[in-house]
């Protein structure tokens, strides 16, 4: 994504004295890496091992996560006062609360529109979309659209960031390693166990 942002920066705006040629073919590349990625998601969350809800060790598919789930009812204005300092508890939901399911949805949305509008600017596929692109108000307007996205990507992502850097540090490991968390107990001094 920081690979998307920056090229797509320098190809809207050149800013620094490198080959406008090498950036769109970096561009291209992180691109068809983030669609990759983005497949291979989706088909894990619907034929994937699964993963398991917090506090169970019983694997469900994953789709389900992303869904409407009867335990989550009426908590997304709870989740969003946690989230404004309002309230000092997080709500008990499941593994994802309604504000991060609404967030996956948006960008999941968004995805689809940077994809199209990509596609819509790349020479070997600018004669298929060519009637999408006139249908939208001609390139200019796509390049608008899939600039104005990047930027909603962008705040997302620092928000996102910024979330999972306060709520969410202890996890960081089963999320990027793959281990689970160490338990921290105040009974111990505070010590990792």
């Amino acid at each position: 994504m920081i690979t998307l942002v920056f090229t797509g920066f320098f190809i809207h705006s050149p800013f620094y004295s490198g080959s406008m040629q090498t950036n769109r073919t970096v561009h291209l590349i992180a691109a068809w890496i983030l669609i990759s990625t983005g497949v291979i998601r989706f088909y894990w969350a619907f034929f994937g091992r699964g993963s398991a809800p917090t506090g169970s060790r019983r694997k469900m598919p994953d789709y389900i996560f992303f869904l409407p789930q009867k335990e989550n009812r009426g908590k997304t204005l709870e989740s969003l006062k946690f989230h404004l300092f309002l309230r000092r508890t997080h709500p008990r939901t499941l593994k994802y609360n309604p504000l991060q399911k609404g967030t996956y949805a948006v960008l999941f949305l968004l995805s689809i529109i940077q994809i199209i509008t990509g596609f819509e600017q790349w020479t070997p596929t600018l004669a298929f979309f060519s009637p999408l692109t006139y249908a939208l108000g001609g390139p200019i307007i796509v390049r608008i659209i899939h600039y104005i996205v990047a930027w909603l990507f962008i705040v997302i992502i620092v928000l996102h960031s910024y979330l999972v850097l306060i709520e969410a540090r202890p996890e960081l490991p089963l999320m990027f390693f793959y281990r689970e968390p160490r338990e921290v107990t105040m009974s111990d001094g505070g010590e990792e166990r």
